[in-house]
């Protein structure tokens, strides 16, 4: 399931191609403002610093907005859905496979981004300061905490969205209104915190639960028999 997903998404150009400007756009725009901000304090605004960094936890959010929210619609329209759910497969395990490719490739993505700004800010930056901005503890918690867990979050959400639609656009659209908030929630730790690690661990742990529970409210909500049934009607 995973693999035939990653590879509508390779052939979709649209998605495809936004899938690469985002982490560079996202990159771009963190390195201008953090060298900014690095020369002007002598690397010590490090709060300021790592908000900038904040911005790559967005990237699995945001990815999973433009696949994750038509993953189930489309399997409806391409008349593909209905043998799967014929299977013995559970409602669960449908979830959990079509969680796998939004997921995988936002936090690849955020991955990539996260390695690119460390590598560029230390490389711009080491000559002048003479030491390592990156990475720092709350750094590497954002990369392999943070952004997976927000991947999750986002994920299970627009799967939810994707599989009580019927229109693709529409399934976007809502989409996107869920991702926002999702957003907002990820970036107010940081700020209220002043970039506490210990807040921030707090954070990506009721992120994590909230994932959980949305997990189970999406494969509580699914109806596979009304999908068989009334689908196309």
């Amino acid at each position: 399931m995973m693999r035939k997903d990653l590879q509508e998404v390779r052939k979709n150009g649209y998605v495809f191609f936004s899938l690469l400007l985002l982490p560079i756009m996202l990159v771009v725009i963190s390195v201008i403002d953090s060298f900014a901000v690095a020369l002007s304090t002598g690397g010590s605004s490090s709060p300021l610093l790592s908000t900038f960094s904040t911005i790559m936890v967005f990237i699995p959010a945001i990815v999973t907005s433009l696949i994750g929210s038509t993953s189930v619609i489309l399997e409806k329209n391409n008349h593909s859905l209905e043998p799967l759910l014929a299977t013995p497969i559970t409602d669960s395990e449908l979830f959990a496979g079509k969680a796998l490719a939004p997921l995988s490739i936002g936090v690849l993505l955020s991955w990539i981004a996260f390695t690119l700004y460390i590598a560029i800010m230390d490389a711009l930056t080491y000559g002048r300061l003479g030491y390592l901005l990156f990475p720092t503890d709350l750094t590497l918690v954002q990369m392999f905490f943070l952004a997976p867990v927000t991947g999750m979050l986002g994920t299970f959400l627009t799967l939810l969205v994707s599989s009580k639609m019927k229109d693709v656009r529409a399934a976007q659209q809502v989409s996107a209104l869920v991702v926002l908030p999702l957003l907002l929630l990820v970036f107010l730790p940081i700020i209220a915190s002043g970039s506490d690690l210990i807040i921030n661990l707090g954070a990506g742990v009721g992120f994590l639960a909230a994932a959980i529970v949305i997990f189970f409210i999406s494969v509580k909500a699914f109806r596979r028999e009304s999908i068989l049934i009334s689908w196309g009607k």
